[in-house]
Parts: structure tokens; sequence; C-alpha cells
């Protein structure tokens, strides 16, 4: 189970560091809970766990592979990461991750916790 957790904590950190960097905005550890909570509708105290290389529920871990473009899979009864050859990140709302902005990301999680904006 550890080396799915390195797996998952490795992809997502690189995934949102590169969609963070590529909209011109820091890519430290909290800018990047933001991004995956919002897009992936996890839970942001569920997202630090696994970037900090933690427990996380299997719903997480899929939930959170398949935003990387990965898949849960057994290979000799253990539980392996690959590649799911039917991922898109374009696929858009109810069909895959559609990318948002920081500030919306921040929108939507103040209103999740009922914070004014």
């Amino acid at each position: 189970m550890s080396d799915i957790r390195q797996t998952l904590k490795t992809f997502c950190w690189a995934r949102a560091q590169h969609r963070l960097r590529l909209a011109d905005y820091t890519s430290g550890f909290s800018s990047a809970v933001l991004l995956i909570a919002v897009e992936t509708d996890v839970e942001a105290r569920r997202v630090a766990a696994v970037l900090a290389g933690g427990f996380s529920s299997l719903d997480t871990q899929k939930r959170l592979a398949a935003w990387c473009g990965l898949k849960l899979a057994q290979k000799h009864g253990a539980p392996v990461l690959e590649a799911d050859p039917d991922a898109s990140f374009d696929r858009g709302p109810g069909g895959g991750v559609a990318p948002v902005t920081i500030d919306e990301a921040q929108r939507r999680i103040n209103a999740r916790l009922g914070v004014a904006a």
C-alpha cells in the first residue's frame, strides 16, 4: 500500500505544480491542495494527507488517481496504479476534470465553508 501512496503523492504533486505554474501561480502545498480539492471534490484535509504521503481511503485514492490519469488495479493480489488509457484531462464537467482558476477554486472552497467573499 505504501507504494501506491508514494506514487499517488508524486503524480498529484506533479500535475498540480504543472497546472499552477502554467497559470503563473505559486506551486506551494496549500495552492496544490486547493486546486486538487476543487477539481476532484475531495475534502482539502484528505488531499493534504495524500500530498503528505499519509493514509487515504480507497475512494480518495480512486478519485485522485483518476485526476492524474491513473486507475487502481490488482497485480498478483496487491494493489497497483496503472495508466488509464481512457483518461483525458479535457473532457470537462460531468465527463472528467475541468480546469478552474485559483480564484475560482478559492471561491468554491469559501462557499463550501460558508465564508463570505
